[in-house]
């Protein structure tokens, strides 16, 4: 069963760091990233140098822990904050990401880019704009982190391969004996 149950993990952990890297690597976010970094280079030397260290970052992080099953909490934070600095630098005042996780043991492990995927998921299917911005918050309770987002659903959908989130509840349930929980209402999508 022990056997088993790693293999499976593997398996989780394999899909995961694909799923992550393609949602990194793909054409359309590097074609963003570049479109914004083109902006910034003929506007503001100073931002578009900023731009790029925290691209390098998303990709170090990525590179650096694709074989990990898990990772500190706080690693996978600063890793959010480059991914966030991306995306806020593209979306403008259209998307906040509020990180309110503090005061936590400091001994506490995250799968790698489980909170970036729950952060691009949010923005895959909701949308971002001026009337309609989108609010990702990070929070934290008793043994829980919490990722919530405004609810506002696009009227057109996004391709989705629909494993992101059964990713990221399979590997918990294999790494540990609380259950991600998922909740629904009719202005937030919560994951805990």
């Amino acid at each position: 069963k022990t056997e088993l149950q790693a293999e499976k993990l593997k398996k989780e952990n394999v899909e995961a760091r694909f799923e992550a890297l393609r949602n990194q690597i793909n054409p359309h976010f590097l074609f963003n990233c570049f479109n914004v970094l083109s902006t910034l280079v003929h506007k503001n030397a100073e931002a578009s140098s900023k731009f790029i260290a925290q691209l390098s970052q998303v990709y170090r992080y990525l590179l650096y822990n694709q074989e990990k099953k898990i990772v500190s909490l706080h690693e996978e934070l600063e890793f959010i904050f480059s991914y966030t600095y991306l995306l806020q630098t593209r979306f403008g005042d259209n998307l906040t990401v509020e990180n309110n996780i503090s005061n936590l043991r400091g001994s506490e492990m995250v799968p790698p880019a489980s909170l970036q995927m729950l952060i691009e998921n949010a923005i895959k299917h909701n949308v971002a704009s001026k009337n309609m911005p989108l609010t990702i918050r990070l929070t934290h309770e008793v043994d829980y982190i919490i990722v919530t987002n405004t609810l506002q659903k696009k009227e057109t959908k996004e391709e989705s391969t629909n494993i992101g989130l059964k990713n990221i509840v399979s590997r918990y349930k294999l790494l540990s004996d609380k259950p991600v929980k998922i909740e629904k209402t009719n202005t937030q999508f919560i994951v805990k």
